[in-house]
């Protein structure tokens, strides 16, 4: 007889039902690794999907922008205040990148972009909409640019692309000045706003430190931490070397663009047609009944003679140089008695709305402006054999060095220039010469073979007559916008110079006998450019082709355009 011990088989099952436990734990818990790491990877290929739909969307957006640019350059895009839609859905936005079969780019699959011209911005303003989708992760961007915006040199009353100096007293700025080096200061002038430099600052060449006493007084003397600001960034200068933007401008509505001296139109939108043979330039002097209106964009290639009263709204852009033969007074002028920079924000603002349609010019001039009768012994004096500042010590471009500003620390040290070779010389004026000083004879001086390529330059038995009899240094107004690629040299022996607008330039000798008076006209500053309402459209010179105002994220667009 077999006799199985009870104990023993009761050990067996105990450890098969132990085996069979472990081992359907084992099955759920590698079911459920298996399943945490496809959700990790599908959570992994989620996050680059994600990041990717970004990534295509933000260059799809940047392939839009330069298209856009391209496309205002050929004059395709809606007019302004449209809301018709360019897109890559059907082709009307050509990023071929996007669009086109044969050149599309697999990165750029799976997204579309819209650009339109909101009716509630300004002209020049541009929103960029771009999706992409990336298996079935969406990103949708959106950027808000201008095109072309207008320089932020013009932001300021006085702005040097250099050193920037006032020495002398008194001297008064009602509003913002910057310089694109230092900024140095002597007689303790007032500075009513904003003062920029991109060094130091300086009290006669000895840098200033914020907490000791300030080497001028008004707003920013009282509260130099807020108003003073040293190490600020550069401002790009327009190059003006190109004028073909301007005068497809001025030539596509001579009715509208143009120079009227009282009913008769004596240019209509550009001097002799934009050619430079024969006479380019224009001689021009206002009267209170007949003053000089000017309309829109005006091109005139060649030298500018002007005096007297300006009316209207528009920009002088001169190819050769701006004589200033006499005060330049607004006919229409705003009230300047309390300088608007000196307002509250509230008042200031409403400043710029009630003058919408007073006087505003600017003179955007290729080569310098001379100021007062450059032929005269104390013109001459002042403006070009004063020792350091004149002209014939500056405009030199041949040691520069990389930064373009003369006098600083990297003068006569070579760097290397785009085409691979090594020099000191920067070309300040991008004309592709190295210039030297300022020569009086070729430069400034007002000759008769000068003069004969001025239309209207008054004569005397065929021949022009000096230009001692139509100009004199006896002024002490300026009315308007100045800017130069060069210098900005102007004679003011009246007991008060008044600049009404602002100055720019890359070089200034402005000597002035006893007070002057900057006061900034704040309708020109960009912080209003945004504000179609507040905009006067002068069509100024632009720095840059481009600037973003915004770019933000929206709620995902999966349904396309």
């Amino acid at each position: 007889m077999k006799i199985i011990s009870l104990k023993r088989r009761q050990q067996q099952g105990s450890a098969l039902l132990t085996v069979v436990i472990i081992g359907l734990v084992m099955c759920v818990a590698l079911f459920a690794m298996l399943g945490l790491s496809s959700y990790s990877i599908k959570n992994a290929h989620g996050r680059v999907d994600w990041n990717k739909a970004y990534y295509i969307a933000e260059n799809a957006s940047v392939w839009a922008t330069q298209t856009t640019l391209d496309s205002i350059a050929n004059n395709v895009l809606p007019a302004a205040g449209s809301t018709t839609y360019y897109w890559t859905t059907n082709g009307t936005l050509p990023v071929a990148k996007l669009v086109s079969p044969a050149n599309a780019d697999p990165d750029f699959v799976g997204a579309w972009v819209s650009v339109s011209q909101p009716a509630t911005m300004p002209a020049n303003t541009y929103v960029i909409t771009s999706s992409a989708q990336v298996n079935s992760k969406v990103r949708t961007l959106q950027a808000t640019i201008t095109a072309f915006p207008v320089s932020q040199v013009f932001d300021y009353e006085y702005f040097l692309n250099n050193w920037g100096w006032w020495w002398g007293t008194p001297i008064f700025g009602q509003g913002g000045q910057r310089s694109n080096w230092d900024f140095d200061f002597q007689g303790n002038p007032t500075l009513n706003g904003l003062l920029y430099s991109a060094n130091l600052v300086e009290e006669n060449e000895v840098p200033y430190v914020i907490g000791t006493a300030a080497p001028f007084i008004g707003l920013a003397g009282g509260d130099p931490i807020d108003y003073v600001h040293d190490g600020a960034p550069r401002v790009v200068m327009p190059n003006l070397l190109n004028f073909s933007n301007y005068i497809a401008t001025a030539l596509s509505n001579t009715a509208t663009n143009g120079i009227w001296i009282g009913s008769t139109q004596v240019v209509a939108g550009v001097v002799n047609g934009g050619s430079t043979n024969g006479q380019s330039g224009i001689y021009l002097v206002g009267t209170a009944q007949h003053p000089i209106n000017v309309k829109g964009t005006v091109v005139i290639p060649g030298d500018v003679v002007i005096q007297g009263v300006v009316t209207g709204q528009g920009t002088l852009y001169v190819g050769g140089d701006l004589y200033i033969a006499g005060n330049l007074t607004y006919a229409n002028s705003p009230n300047f008695s309390t300088p608007p920079e000196t307002m509250s924000p509230t008042a200031r603002d409403a400043w710029v709305a009630s003058n919408q349609s007073t006087d505003l010019i600017a003179y955007a001039v290729r080569g310098s402006i001379f100021g007062g009768d450059v032929t005269a012994s104390d013109w001459i004096n002042y403006e070009y054999n004063y020792p350091g500042s004149g002209l014939q010590f500056v405009g030199d471009e041949s040691h520069l060095g990389a930064d373009g500003i003369a006098g600083t620390p990297d003068d006569n040290i070579p760097f290397l220039h785009a085409d691979g070779t090594w020099s000191t010389w920067y070309d300040a004026d991008g004309n592709g010469l190295v210039n030297a000083n300022y020569n009086y004879s070729t430069d400034i001086n007002m000759t008769t073979t000068r003069a004969d390529a001025i239309q209207g330059y008054p004569t005397s038995n065929g021949s022009p007559v000096a230009y001692n009899t139509v100009a004199t240094d006896n002024i002490g107004q300026f009315d308007g916008i100045f800017y130069t690629d060069h210098a900005a040299a102007i004679r003011t022996a009246a007991s008060t110079s008044n600049f009404y607008g602002s100055i720019i330039s890359r070089n200034e000798q402005i000597v002035f006998n006893n007070v002057c008076n900057f006061i900034y006209d704040s309708r020109v500053n960009s912080r209003y450019h945004n504000n179609p309402n507040s905009l006067i459209n002068l069509g100024l010179p632009y720095g840059k082709t481009l600037s973003v105002n915004n770019l933000v994220e929206l709620t995902p667009n999966s349904t396309g355009l």
